[in-house]
This record gives C-alpha cells, sequence and structure tokens, in this order.
C-alpha cells in the first residue's frame, strides 16, 4: 500500500532538491553582483559626489570674490563664510575615501593650494582698512584666480578618476551578470531536463495503471455494468480498482430496482391517465398526438386510430389553437370565463367542458409537447344557470311588494294615515332606506342576470370618449363638491373614436367615480384619465383615498364582494356589473393600489375600425 506514495515522494523530492539547486545558484550570482554595485557606490561614486561638492563651492567662493570687486561687500563675505565650511567638509571627507591611483597626490595638493588660496581671499575680503579698488584687482588677477582654477582643476582631475572607475566597475559587474545569467541557464535548462526525466517516469510508473481504471470506468459509466477491473496491484491503484468493483455492482443492484420502480410508476401513471374521468390529450413538440385516455377516445376516437396524427384530427378548432399555441409560444392556456367552454354533444346529451393546456418540458427545460384537459363542468354550469335564472325571477317577483311597501311608506310619510310622531317617523325613514336599498339590489341583481344571460347585449356604436368622460363627470360633480372633493378629468387631444354602448360605458364610469368619491376624504381628489394604448382606449379613474387592501384586490370584481372596513355602498354587485359590461365589449378591467396613496380602477375599450 506504500508502492505509489513512495514514489510519488521520492520523484517530488528530486524535483525540490533541482529548484533549491537552482535557487542557490541564483542567489550566489546575485550576491556577487550586489557587492560590485555595493562597492561602486560605496567608494568611487562617494568621490564622484564630494568632487563636484568641492567643484561648486570653490566656484561659490570664487564669486565672493567678485561680488567684492563689484562692490557688493556684503554679499561677497556672506557667500564665502557659508562655502567655506561645504568645501573644506567635503575636502576631509575625499582625503579619508582615497580609492583609485594619483587620488591621493590629487588631494594631497589641493589641500596645500587651499591654504593660500584661502588667506588670499580673507586678506581681500577682511582687510582693515579695505584696499583699494586697483589693489583689489590686482590681488584677485595675479593671485586669487590662478589658484582658483588649479583647485578647480584638481578636483575635476578627481571627478574624472573616480568617472572611469565607476565605468570600469560597471563593465566588471555587466561581466559578472552575464556569467551569472548564462551559468544560471545552463543550471535551469539541466534541471529542466532531469526534472522532465522525473515526470515522465513518474507518469509511466503512476498513470499508466490509471489509464486502464480510467478507461474501464468509463465502460462502467456508459452504462456496461456488468465489467470489472482487474489490476493485479497492491498499492492504492489496487484498492482503487476494487472500489470501483464493488461500486460496479452496488450500481447494477440500484438499477435494477430503479427499473422495477420505474415500471411501477409507468403501470400506475398509465392506469390513472387512463381512468381519468375527464378527457385528456397528450401531443408531441411538433403538435402530433400521442395519447388519448378512455374519456377523450369517447370524444374523438380510439386512440390506436389517431396516435401520430396531427392535432387537427380533434376537429375542435379552439383545441387545436390552444394546443399549437401552448406548443409554439410556452403559453398556459387555462381561460375561466366563456372563452374557456367547450361545448359537445355526448351521444343525444349535451355537454359543457372547460379547456386547460400546458405545455410539457423535461428537467433540462427542453420542450416535450402539450397536454389537453377537458373538465367536464356541465354540472356546475346547469347550477348556474339555475342560480341565474332563480336570481332573476326572484328579483322580478319582488319588484311588485317592494313597490307596494314604497308606495306605503310614501303615504305614511305624507301623512295621509295620520300625523306621525317623532319617533313613528324614524322608523319609517330607516323602512324607506331600506327599501331603497332592496331596490337597488334588485335593479342590480336583475342588470346582472340580463347581461350574462345575453338579453342586452351591447348596442355597439362609434362614440367619442370624451363625450363619455364629460357626459359621467357632470352627473357625480354635485357628489363630489358636497363632500369637497377636487373632480377633473383629463384626456389628450388625439383620443380616437372607439366602438362602445355609450349607455354602458358611462354605467361603468359612474360606478368606478361613485366608488372613488366615497372612499376619498374630504378635501382629496378624483381624476378621470383616457389615452390611446396600442388599438385600445383605456380609461383610468384614480382617487387619494384609503387604498383596497392587497388580499381583497383579487376579489373585487366577483359578485357580493365587500371590503371589510369600507364606506357603506351597495351589495357588492356593482363592479361585477362592470366588468361584465367590459368583457362584453371586448375589453378588459382591473384595479391597483397607488405607490403614494389611493386606488386606480382601469379599462380599455377597442378603437373604432
Amino acid at each position: 500500500m506504500r508502492d505509489l506514495r513512495v514514489q510519488l515522494f521520492v520523484s517530488h523530492l528530486a524535483l525540490a532538491g533541482l529548484m533549491l539547486a537552482v535557487m542557490i545558484g541564483a542567489v550566489v550570482s546575485f550576491f556577487h553582483l550586489g557587492r560590485s554595485i555595493d562597492r561602486i557606490l560605496k567608494d568611487n561614486y562617494a568621490s564622484v559626489i564630494v568632487a563636484q561638492d568641492m567643484k561648486e563651492t570653490l566656484e561659490r567662493q570664487d564669486s565672493a570674490a567678485t561680488f567684492y570687486l563689484e562692490g557688493r561687500v556684503r554679499e561677497a563675505r556672506e557667500q564665502y563664510r557659508l562655502n567655506r565650511p561645504l568645501f573644506e567638509k567635503a575636502y576631509s571627507y575625499e582625503t579619508h575615501n582615497i580609492t583609485e591611483p594619483g587620488e591621493q597626490e590629487m588631494a594631497d595638493d589641493i589641500g596645500l593650494s587651499y591654504t593660500p588660496y584661502r588667506e588670499g581671499l580673507a586678506r581681500l575680503l577682511e582687510a582693515s582698512p579695505p584696499l583699494s579698488t586697483q589693489a583689489a584687482h590686482a590681488l584677485y588677477v595675479q593671485s586669487l584666480l590662478p589658484k582658483f582654477l588649479h583647485l578647480k582643476a584638481q578636483a575635476q582631475a578627481i571627478l574624472e578618476v573616480n568617472q572611469k572607475a565607476i565605468l570600469r566597475a560597471n563593465g566588471e559587474a555587466k561581466a559578472e551578470a552575464r556569467v551569472a545569467s548564462y551559468t544560471g541557464m545552463a543550471v535551469t535548462a539541466g534541471a529542466f531536463l532531469l526534472a522532465l526525466f522525473f515526470a515522465i517516469w513518474t507518469i509511466r510508473a503512476a498513470l499508466d495503471p490509471l489509464r486502464t481504471l480510467a478507461r474501464q470506468a468509463e465502460e462502467i459509466g456508459r452504462g456496461h455494468l456488468n465489467q470489472r477491473i482487474d489490476l493485479n496491484r497492491t498499492d492504492e491503484i489496487g484498492a482503487l480498482a476494487v472500489s470501483f468493483n464493488r461500486m460496479a455492482e452496488k450500481l447494477r443492484e440500484a438499477r435494477r430496482q430503479e427499473e422495477t420502480r420505474l415500471r411501477r410508476a409507468e403501470r400506475m401513471s398509465d392506469a390513472a391517465l387512463e381512468n381519468l374521468y375527464d378527457p385528456v390529450i397528450v401531443t408531441d413538440a411538433q403538435g402530433r398526438i400521442v395519447h388519448l385516455n378512455k374519456s377523450a377516445e369517447g370524444l374523438f376516437g380510439a386512440a390506436a386510430g389517431m396516435a401520430g396524427s396531427p392535432i387537427a384530427a380533434v376537429s375542435d378548432a379552439r383545441i387545436v389553437e390552444a394546443v399549437n399555441r401552448a406548443i409554439q409560444q410556452d403559453s398556459i392556456s387555462a381561460a375561466e370565463d366563456e372563452a374557456g367552454y367547450i361545448p359537445m354533444t355526448v351521444g343525444e346529451a349535451q355537454r359543457t367542458y372547460r379547456l386547460r393546456v400546458t405545455p410539457m418540458r423535461d428537467e433540462e427545460s427542453n420542450l416535450l409537447g402539450a397536454v389537453a384537459v377537458l373538465e367536464d363542468i356541465t354540472h356546475l354550469r346547469e347550477l348556474d344557470r339555475l342560480k341565474t335564472e332563480f336570481i332573476g325571477v326572484a328579483s322580478h317577483e319582488l319588484r311588485t311588494p317592494v313597490t307596494s311597501l314604497q308606495l306605503s311608506v310614501q303615504l305614511l310619510e305624507e301623512g295621509a294615515l295620520g300625523e306621525l310622531s317623532a319617533g313613528q317617523r324614524e322608523v319609517v325613514a330607516a323602512q324607506r332606506e331600506d327599501l331603497q336599498r332592496l331596490e337597488r339590489m334588485m335593479r342590480d341583481l336583475l342588470d346582472m342576470t340580463r347581461l350574462e344571460a345575453g338579453v342586452t347585449p351591447p348596442r355597439i356604436e362609434i362614440v367619442a370618449p370624451s363625450d363619455m368622460m364629460a357626459a359621467s363627470a357632470q352627473a357625480v360633480a354635485l357628489q363630489a363638491e358636497a363632500r369637497q372633493i377636487t373632480l377633473r378629468t383629463e384626456a389628450s387631444g388625439d383620443l380616437p373614436l372607439v366602438r362602445a354602448d355609450a349607455g354602458q360605458i358611462n354605467r361603468v364610469l359612474l360606478n368606478l367615480l361613485n366608488n372613488a368619491i366615497r372612499h376619498t376624504p374630504p378635501g382629496g381628489s378624483v381624476v378621470l384619465l383616457a389615452h390611446a394604448e396600442d388599438a385600445n382606449v383605456v380609461f383610468t379613474v384614480q382617487d387619494t383615498g384609503s387604498g383596497i387592501p392587497e388580499e381583497h384586490l383579487a376579489q373585487i370584481f366577483e359578485r357580493f364582494a365587500q371590503v371589510p372596513g369600507a364606506t357603506g355602498g351597495g351589495a357588492g354587485l356593482g363592479l361585477a356589473i362592470a366588468r361584465t359590461i367590459v368583457e362584453a365589449h371586448g375589453g378588459t378591467i382591473g384595479a391597483s393600489n397607488l405607490p403614494e396613496r389611493g386606488s386606480r380602477f382601469r379599462f380599455n375599450l377597442p378603437v373604432a375600425g
């Protein structure tokens, strides 16, 4: 179990040794090169700097003499006082940093020559009484200037000697760097070859059996689980082969169990699909029929005769269109209104189905096809019809007694049966309000049943949106003014004409405006807007009220829907009637809350033409 580990350890140890040798060689070369550079910087470069300093301070002392000759006595003495110690400091450093042949003699000559030059400058600058102009000029020209030029020449000579030494040392450092580079390259090349040899040896010794193991493992991965990996080794690779063989055995057993489970699940799924009460049609991604359950066979024919046929074989345009839309547009068809109802004749009975079509996709989101389910809602439609008839009959029959009761209340209020006391008048007033509420509810119920039954279809004509908006706003203007609410209308001047029943749409607008005014506190505002959008005109009513609770937004257009805590209104039929009218015009209606405060109701009507 240690063979492979030892092999890898030895090969990596050899590689580490080669890397260490290369690094040591590089460090030694850089160390020698650093010493050469340090020698240049420490010795010759320092002498160059002090030689330049001596030249500069000598020039400034000579400038002090010329300043004196020009009459600038104080400036001359200050210049001399500042630069004399700087020169002596630079000269002192030079005398202790002699590095080149002949440099000592030059330094000694500077020291011997500077003393009389300094004394001459002091005599020129500090003489008491001061020298005459002619004597000062003679002293400078005959004595000080030659000594200055000699001292400057000696400082320049020291500078040049050290510069040449720097150039010579630089050449030697370059030569050492070249030798170090060649040596490093040779050592690196040798180390690379040795490392390559060890790498090839390690690959052959360790990876060849792994390749064999990988090839046989690939076969197992392709599903050939009956293979075995046979390697006569006792190291880690041999242990890996044994583990692979055990894994293959477990995979074979897991496959047998999975196949059994899948076959059982397929049988259960097929049985559930076949025995499902609702008809089911399954198609592939090309729209060809793959399967029909027993209920679907009763509607469209035997599955054996329709398998592989296009979906058009079901001979119902709405089913064909919904399946094609699910496949081509990847959209679900599940309309909850009349658009999703499909009437069919089964035997001698008329039945109604609700169509639901859903695209099918696998785990990688690849389209597999579509499944269409026809939910039998005949009994629900019958119940809805009976309910509608009952509401219509009940509302109609209640109108006569309600009218009679209203007449009785009116007679009582007018005193036809005698004068009423204050308490009696209060009771009669309450009865009158309840009767009026009951009458409004019956009228709404009758309107709802007539609209749903198609008894009062829209009388479509070409109308201007601005006219309907103005009529509706004028009808509620007094109510808004009484509640101190600002009411305004906003419509763009280029609004197109719409196809609508002006009376029914005015009823929708009045319902929305009345609701907005009733739920807006005094000082608020209600706005009626209209704008063109695609092939429609969108009407919007928004207010600054308290808004609608989010949990009730989806139900407010249902019949008898009431929002808890809202101000008193009708029986919850106004918005349901509005939705029925708008949908009968081919439009849609919805509600939302404004981000800041209040609610917004929107519906659209198709543009004329």
